[in-house]
């Protein structure tokens, strides 16, 4: 059963009751990350998760861990580009406690001197692993190639100077500025009732203030650009894609479905082309990037240098085919395994969490999983081919190429994709 209780301070508060489990999932989300920091303020979001974890008034950090370990429980967070999330799994019988370190993490955290001053050190450490993670770093180096005038183009983590300039009062300015109560959703899906969710958090942050929402920049992609970046590894990794929806967009489904085609398994195009019939790659897959009022689709690939002219003419073969290759009887096949992939992923109470959040922040109400198969269903052919004729243009591509340059024999440039 789905309910949803809107706080007078704006909080909204989503919940699926399950009584059949025994367990919870819970998650604080609040709409903000790294598209709302300022140059100066470049991986706040990110650092400030960090933090949450490092002591309140009534716990320390050694003790937020055992508190969750000792009954078997899992509490994580994570930042993105446009949200920010704190959850916890337990078993229902210790749902309270967990609650109640959820709300002192988020409304008592201490931000010492001290504390903030070694969390420093680890997320510097944090982002020398990205660095040393070469199929990481190439996607972050697509964003930038995307949006390279935009804090949708910066990775979340921030730089080696934005983070040493982190100090408690930085961040107590961000979070009176930015978790405000409008920007905070909290999801449950499990055997705990809308109704005990409410009187928790309703009075746990009855004072948190509403806030004015600031304006995002208006993120004005650039299509065609290219950059190759040398790095001393055995395999080039390649990213390359445009722009595309946002997350708002009804045809995201259609999206979803041509992205499903393209590189979603082990029957896309994308593996069956690239690894199955010519033995170029060991890992590629689409994927795409949905914010508020923009979006991006890409194309992953990882390969031995010497092949970047045939992997490079074999993916423009490829959209430029689409309409031939896209048949009625794909659709269908993405269809049933969209369509599967959803209902397996209702097993767990994590993912019905997400789906409760994610319903909210993009349409501002609950969408079941019955209506979303659907949204999934009604997708024509005719839409679809219409969608991929609208932003798959290898024309307009903008790529990264990060590898040994030396080895690569052909000539690499931008013109590559004109």
């Amino acid at each position: 059963m789905y309910q949803r209780t809107v706080l007078p301070n704006g909080i909204r508060i989503i919940t699926e009751y399950l009584p059949y489990l025994r367990s919870v999932t819970l998650g604080a989300w609040y709409e903000v990350g790294s598209r709302h920091e300022t140059e100066p303020e470049w991986g706040i979001s990110h650092f400030i998760e960090h933090m949450m974890f490092k002591g309140t008034t009534k716990y320390t950090a050694k003790q937020i861990a055992e508190v969750m370990d000792q009954r078997g429980g899992y509490l994580n967070a994570f930042t993105g580009k446009e949200q920010t999330c704190y959850y916890f799994k337990v078993l229902d019988e210790h749902y309270g406690t967990a609650a109640e370190l959820l709300e002192q993490m988020l409304q008592h955290s201490l931000f010492l001197p001290g504390d903030v001053h070694k969390e420093k050190n680890v997320v510097l450490e944090e982002l020398s692993m990205y660095e040393d993670s070469p199929e990481e770093l190439v996607h972050d180096l697509f964003s930038a190639k995307i949006w390279p005038h935009d804090p949708l183009g910066r990775n979340i983590i921030g730089s080696t100077s934005s983070v040493a300039t982190f100090s408690p009062e930085m961040i107590r300015d961000y979070l009176a500025k930015h978790y405000t109560a409008d920007r905070l959703v909290i999801a449950s899906a499990g055997n705990i009732s809308h109704e005990q969710v409410v009187d928790t958090f309703g009075a746990a942050f009855a004072s948190l203030p509403r806030g004015s929402r600031p304006l995002l920049s208006r993120a004005l992609p650039e299509a065609g650009q290219g950059h190759f970046q040398d790095k001393d590894i055995e395999q080039v990794h390649l990213c390359l894609g445009g722009p595309a929806l946002c997350r708002h967009d009804r045809r995201r489904y259609a999206l979803a479905l041509l992205d499903t085609m393209i590189g979603g398994g082990v029957s896309s195009l994308l593996f069956q082309e690239l690894r199955e019939e010519r033995g170029l790659v060991y890992n590629t897959y689409s994927f795409t990037a949905l914010y508020d009022e923009v979006g991006a689709y890409g194309i992953y690939a990882g390969f031995n240098p010497q092949h970047w002219d045939q992997v490079w003419t074999l993916l423009r073969e490829l959209f430029e085919g689409l309409p031939q290759l896209i048949t009625a009887e794909m659709l269908e096949r993405a269809k049933g395994q969209m369509k599967g992939s959803l209902v397996l992923s209702l097993e767990s109470t994590s993912n019905r969490m997400t789906r409760l959040i994610k319903g909210e922040v993009d349409e501002g109400r609950i969408t079941t999983p019955e209506e979303t198969m659907e949204r999934i269903e009604a997708v024509t052919y005719d839409e679809l081919m219409e969608l991929a004729q609208t932003i798959y243009d290898p024309e307009k591509w903008s790529w990264v190429g990060l590898g040994p340059r030396h080895l690569v024999k052909e000539e690499v440039s931008c013109q590559k994709t004109c």
